[in-house]
């Protein structure tokens, strides 16, 4: 498949236009529209459909550049590559990670790693979690800081996990329930819940709590983000769940943190493709992880109880 057609669609998409994507490319349009037509003949697809101004993304090709978004965004660094190549620059580490665990677990590794490395480098890609399951497979990545277990349909991925972490609910300190030690299925079954849309990792892992204390749970709202949970949780829009290390980095004013009783857990860890030899800045970035969480735990009794690392 032709990487300028693939290119001149990602551009299209991204920028909006024709005219943008022809720019950035330095072509005429009338060659950005025969490199989309080219495409389209490849695909057997119409990826847009045409009037006499513009080109509008069908619903072909909004699904064609959302499943192959990773690949896209992939094509874009083959020029940053071959000029480190050509020049000897070091590559700079380079994780991905979700939105979630990036801020409770990547920023204070990172931190920690750059006031001991100042000279390092790093690039970090925070994806959803169907981006990481599929860019993990061919994207150019030294690690993956993620929940587990992480797959790829096609090839395979090394998991190796990093810690156990509790599960807590997430609710405004003037909620009834936080008055309790602990909250039950039960005590969360009559509740509104704030959780993550169907489908995603985070819904996954409380269905599986409710389910464990034979409950159903009754969402009030559902979105993709955690954190947008926990703070509107925290402003008394209903209860959400959350884990240990992602409330704290969160800004624990108005919110009240309690365990789920009995205890339920998420695994983290890092991923690498199967095979791949681990970077010198890889190891010290895991070595500055495994630090930030023993550190988090040697803070409290209850952090040392609420993480227990593999």
């Amino acid at each position: 498949m032709n990487f300028k057609a693939l290119r001149a669609f990602r551009l299209i998409v991204s920028q909006g236009s024709l005219a943008a994507a022809a720019e950035a490319m330095n072509l005429s349009q009338p060659a950005v529209s025969r490199l989309i037509s080219l495409l389209e003949a490849e695909t057997g697809l119409r990826l847009f459909d045409r009037s006499r101004r513009s080109l509008i993304v069908s619903a072909a090709g909004e699904q064609f550049h959302r499943e192959t978004r990773h690949i896209l965004d992939g094509i874009e660094e083959l020029p940053h590559i071959a000029a480190n190549i050509r020049t000897g620059t070091d590559n700079p580490l380079r994780l991905v990670t979700g939105p979630r665990v990036g801020a409770a677990l990547v920023a204070p590794a990172l931190a920690l790693m750059r006031r001991e490395n100042p000279d390092v480098k790093c690039v970090v890609d925070v994806l959803s979690r169907f981006e990481l399951e599929n860019r993990s497979g061919i994207a150019r990545y030294d690690l993956g800081i993620a929940s587990l277990p992480v797959t790829h349909s096609l090839l395979p991925i090394e998991n190796t996990p990093v810690c156990n972490v509790r599960m807590e609910a997430v609710l405004a300190t003037d909620h009834p329930h936080a008055r309790k030690a602990a909250l039950t299925a039960d005590d969360l079954a009559q509740e509104p819940i704030i959780g993550m849309q169907p489908n995603h990792f985070g819904r996954q892992q409380t269905d599986e709590f409710f389910r464990s204390g034979g409950v159903s749970p009754r969402y009030a709202i559902e979105t993709t983000s955690s954190y947008l949970a926990a703070q509107m949780a925290r402003d008394g829009a209903g209860i959400a769940l959350m884990d240990r290390l992602s409330v704290a980095a969160l800004d624990p004013r108005g919110m009240a943190v309690r365990p789920l009783d009995p205890p339920h857990w998420l695994l983290y860890g890092y991923i690498a493709p199967k095979g791949q030899i681990m970077t010198k800045d890889a190891e010290t970035f895991l070595n500055c992880l495994h630090r930030y969480i023993e550190d988090f735990r040697a803070s409290s009794d209850d952090n040392a109880a609420c993480v227990q690392p593999h």
